[in-house]
């Protein structure tokens, strides 16, 4: 049995939603290098909605560049 902390994070923390699940995916995407273009028909969703996610992803991650986000992206 793991230890009960394991278990109470895992509780605490939820599933993720699709959209967390889609930052994910582009922050992933981006330290690929890839553009917002390539990202976009990637995922199968709109240049609007990549260039939001990764506005949301500056936002969330207190970065200013897609180079941090890669930076990020690589950590984790």
């Amino acid at each position: 049995m793991g230890d009960p902390g394991d278990e109470a994070e895992e509780i605490a923390l939820g599933p993720l939603s699709w959209h967390e699940e889609r930052l994910l995916r582009v922050a992933a995407m981006v330290a690929e290098g890839l553009t917002n273009k390539q990202i976009a028909d990637g995922l199968h969703v709109s240049l609007r909605t990549v260039e939001a996610d990764v506005r949301d992803l500056k936002t969330v991650l207190g970065v200013r560049s897609r180079a941090q986000i890669a930076a990020w992206a690589a950590q984790a």
